[in-house]
Order: structure tokens, then C-alpha cells, then sequence
């Protein structure tokens, strides 16, 4: 016995030092965009949601979209305190093991945990979530909780918390929303597109959407939410009535929707610098940052993100690129320093004037002979060769920009990067506890023999500064694509143009111009140790 309560009192006090070693939950939950800056420090975009937040306490909360929320998720939340003893018991079983989904589970707990605390894609084990779990019940009540949860579930449109929904999809305050309009809002919680997604049946478009919101009135129903009228009233409701177009809150319907950064994730992108092409690099950064942090940390939590994009030459590119298109006629471009890092990227189209819709990165398009006389080692892109496809049989401008880089380096590969570090603070210094890093580790990936194949036919060319480079130019005759990828003593690029019915000669001298002129705005003075393929 003795020997046994000993053993409790050492693990009632090293449960009690490790809830104390968890971050302790938000005294208040906002809602803040990203911010992008270039390596300079000049606001480029923000990332965020298009509809404006605010924290709503649960009596300015229909009481109908309170239920409704409770009924779908836990409909005996608010009767008990603490956690679950069900899910204190099924956590205990599976101690040691990784929690499914990172901790997303179908109580409101586990879901406002994931959405506020482990929400960056990090790996946690049944153990860890159920001492989060217990540090949550012993700050918060069940109803703070459920209201904090409100405040911050991401309920499609952009919208995260329960007032931006109502004002995405109905226009009004969430304090007046009817029933059948609660039961839809809290059946977005799993499927945030709702009547926005693309429809599978066309003679009933939005059946999907119908039939979940009347399981959200049918399990109100079955918890004593709802009368039997009720429940006839709301299920007769059209599922889209009072809801707004799509286009009045700037949301493309999901039909319509190309390669653009998840829309239905709430991923929304502000350019700041309208006039430098930044659309690209935009998406690109906030892919980046998505797949480290998660999408609602990048949505939601204010980091203040500096990329590598050198805005004077950014914007240099794009002028000089947008000046020599011609009709129908598209072109982009990557250049890279030593270090992998981006500092030009864009993919311009003359019919569009500016790129108010980002795309998530550049396009994959046939290399033609790019290669030049080992064209397999360069299409190759020094990565893995996809199933059922020939070796590198197309790449991007960012793939081609990274391989030359290869061959300049000597066979060294830093994979490419946009995002520099990140941070909750917007003064940050080299040595903020605060600050993420993102380091970049070279790989080798070609010996001295086939770099000395690579190197071989390269043309040199001179910048306006002086500066010596060198590059090659490959064709693409079914597409009239035309490539030319290169390096200087400190940066490669990679540029393709598509000119309509083009003349191969007349194209890969577009490229070539192109390339040299996103190139000069970044060289100094000529530099004694350029790298010379000879």
C-alpha cells in the first residue's frame, strides 16, 4: 500500500508539473492576417479572411445556432464539467499511440484544440492531447469553451466564428439567425463549401448541402431542441434560401475555381503591391507556410512572414516582361541566388492587365531541348521520376531555375525556398525566441563528370552592369514554348515565353532577352568569381 500511494503521489505530481508546461489557453481569440514582406522589409500581401471577425459571447449567439452546434458535435457539452470521462478513458487506452488527425476529434474540446493549439501540423500523442485536454477543463468552463470555439471554427466563405458566417452567408447579425439558418451554418463546420460546391446531381444541385443541414435538424430534433413543427418547418425550408451570391461576399464558387490557394480553407490573399506581379510568389509563400504551420495558424494568426523576394527587382521583371508581350502571349520567370532562395517570381499573361487572382505556383511545361546534349540528366530535375511518366518530361520555372543552379554549383542542390522566417512579432531580431528560421541544407546530386556534360554548349552573354552569364535555350515546337535558363557569378534564372505561331529562332531570342533583363536588375559590378563552364 505503501508503495502504491507513492506511486500516485509521484504521478499526480508529474501530471500536475506537465500541465503547468503547457501553453495555457488565449485569454481572447482574434482573428489576424499573415503578413508577406520581401526580404527588404516592405509589405507585399496579407493572407487572411475576406469577412471582418469579431468574438461574439454566447448571449449574442442565436440561441437556435448554440444548440445547433451543440447538437452536431457533443449534445451533452454543457450538462458536464471537465473532460469526458469517455474520452478520458478512451485517451487512457490508447496512451503512447499518435492521436488520429493531430488531435481532431468530435467533441468541441478536441476540435477548439486543434483549431487554437495544434493546428501546426505537428505530430502529438494520445497522451499529450489528453493533458491538453485537462489543462483546458481546469482554466475553462464548458460554455467559455464552447464560445471561444464559436468564435474561431471556420465555417466556409472565409468566415471564421459564428459572426462572420452569418454575415458571409446570410447578411445579417448571428443573433438573428432562424433555425433552418442555424442547422446550415453548423453543418458547415465538416463541409464548409456547402451550397457553394460544385453540384453532383443536376437535378438537385444542392442536395448534398440540404441533406446535411437536416441532420443538424434532425439530431436538434432527437436532443429536445426542436418541436415536431419545427423540425417539419425547417426541413421544408430551401436549404439556399436567404443565402447571399457567392460573388457579393468576393468568393469564386467552387465550379469556378482553377489552381488558386484553398479558397475553402479561408485562404485569402490581399496584394499590398499592386503594381510588381506578386501574385505568384504570393501563393507560392502561402503554400509554404500552410504546409508548416497549418492553414488556420497562416489564417488566422498574425505571423509576420519575410520572404525572399527582392522587390526592386520583382517589380523591374514585371515591368520589363508586361512591356514585351505581345497579343496572346504569356511568359515567366525565376531567379534564384545561391542560396535557393527566390528572388523573382511571376507568370504573367498579356490578356490579363494585372494578376488579381493569385495562382498557386507556375505551371508545369515540356522543357523541348533544354537539356541540350544530355537532356535526360537535366530532365531528370534531380528529383524522383513520376510513376507511369518519362524522366522529367516537364518542369517549371522554379524545377529549371534549381537544376541550373545544380550545374553552376557544381553539383550541389539547396532546394528552392520563398519564406525566410516567421514570427508573431512585426520588429523581430536575429535573436527573437519567437522567430522561425528556415534553414536550408545543400544535397549533392551530380558528380564532377556529369556537370562537366551539362556545362557543355552553354553560351555566354553580357549584362548591361558587365556581368558575365551563361545560358541555353531550348524550343518546344507542338507548344511554341520557348525556354532559356541560366546562371551568373551569384543567381540563376530560369525564363519561358509562349508567342503566338512563332518563328523558333525569333522565340528563343525572346526568351534570351527576357532572361538577361530579369537578371540585370540584381548585379552590382562584375565579379572576379563567376563561374565559367569552360
Amino acid at each position: 500500500m505503501l508503495w502504491l500511494g507513492a506511486a500516485v503521489l509521484v504521478a499526480v505530481g508529474v501530471g500536475s508539473r506537465a500541465l503547468d508546461t503547457l501553453g495555457a489557453p488565449p485569454a481572447h481569440v482574434e482573428v489576424a492576417p499573415s503578413v508577406l514582406y520581401d526580404r527588404h522589409g516592405t509589405a507585399l500581401a496579407e493572407i487572411g479572411p475576406p469577412v471582418s471577425h469579431a468574438s461574439l459571447g454566447l448571449e449574442d449567439v442565436a440561441p437556435a445556432l448554440v444548440d445547433a452546434i451543440v447538437a452536431t458535435l457533443d449534445p451533452l457539452f454543457l450538462e458536464g464539467e471537465g473532460v469526458d470521462a469517455s474520452s478520458y478513458v478512451d485517451s487512457v487506452r490508447r496512451l503512447g499511440t499518435v492521436a488520429e488527425g493531430g488531435g481532431i476529434g468530435d467533441g468541441i474540446m478536441r476540435r477548439y484544440l486543434n483549431t487554437v493549439h495544434l493546428s501546426d501540423g505537428s505530430v502529438i500523442t494520445e497522451a499529450q492531447l489528453l493533458l491538453a485536454e485537462l489543462r483546458l477543463a481546469r482554466e475553462l468552463s464548458r460554455p467559455e469553451i464552447l464560445e471561444r470555439f464559436a468564435n474561431v471554427v471556420y465555417l466556409g466563405r472565409g468566415a471564421y466564428g459564428v459572426h462572420a458566417a452569418a454575415a458571409a452567408w446570410y447578411g445579417m447579425p448571428a443573433s438573428d439567425l432562424t433555425v433552418p439558418q442555424a442547422a446550415y451554418l453548423a453543418s458547415l463546420i465538416d463541409a464548409p463549401w456547402g451550397v457553394d460546391a460544385p453540384p453532383a446531381d443536376a437535378d438537385d444541385p444542392n442536395r448534398a448541402a440540404r441533406l446535411r443541414r437536416d441532420q443538424v435538424l434532425v439530431a436538434m430534433f432527437e436532443n429536445g431542441m426542436l418541436t415536431a413543427d419545427e423540425l417539419a418547418l425547417g426541413r421544408a425550408t430551401a436549404v439556399t434560401d436567404g443565402i447571399r451570391p457567392a460573388a457579393d461576399v468576393g468568393i469564386v464558387a467552387a465550379s469556378a475555381r482553377t489552381a488558386a490557394p484553398d479558397a475553402a480553407s479561408g485562404g485569402f490573399i490581399r496584394l499590398l503591391v499592386a503594381d510588381a506581379g506578386l501574385a505568384t510568389a504570393a501563393a507560392n509563400a502561402y503554400l509554404q507556410l500552410v504546409e508548416r504551420y497549418g492553414v488556420h495558424r497562416v489564417v488566422t494568426g498574425g505571423l509576420h512572414v519575410t520572404t525572399s523576394i527582392d522587390l526592386p527587382a520583382q517589380r523591374a521583371a514585371f515591368e520589363t516582361i508586361q512591356s514585351q508581350l505581345g497579343a496572346a502571349t504569356e511568359a515567366e520567370a525565376v531567379v534564384l541566388d545561391r542560396s535557393g532562395d527566390v528572388r523573382v517570381m511571376l507568370s504573367l499573361n498579356a490578356s490579363v492587365a494585372t494578376e488579381a487572382q493569385p495562382v498557386a505556383g507556375l505551371r508545369r511545361r515540356p522543357l523541348g531541348d533544354l537539356g541540350g546534349s544530355d537532356p535526360s540528366t537535366l530532365r531528370s530535375l534531380f528529383g524522383p521520376v513520376p510513376a507511369g511518366g518519362s524522366a522529367g518530361a516537364a518542369g517549371d520555372a522554379v524545377d529549371v531555375a534549381s537544376a541550373f543552379g545544380v550545374i553552376a554549383a557544381g553539383g550541389a542542390e539547396r532546394p528552392s525556398r520563398i519564406v525566410l522566417d516567421a514570427t508573431i512579432a512585426p520588429h523581430r531580431t536575429p535573436r527573437d525566441p519567437d522567430l522561425d528560421r528556415w534553414r536550408m541544407t545543400p544535397r549533392p546530386v551530380l558528380d564532377a563528370d556529369a556537370v562537366a556534360r551539362m556545362r557543355t554548349g552553354m553560351d555566354e552573354h553580357s549584362l548591361a552592369s558587365g556581368v558575365t552569364a551563361w545560358g541555353r535555350a531550348g524550343v518546344v515546337q507542338q507548344t511554341g514554348d520557348a525556354w532559356f535558363a541560366g546562371w551568373t557569378s551569384h543567381y540563376t534564372a530560369a525564363v519561358r515565353v509562349n508567342l503566338d505561331a512563332p518563328d523558333s529562332a525569333a522565340a528563343a531570342t525572346a526568351a534570351r532577352e527576357l532572361f538577361l533583363a530579369v537578371l540585370e536588375p540584381l548585379q552590382y559590378a562584375p565579379s572576379s568569381s563567376v563561374v565559367s563552364p569552360r
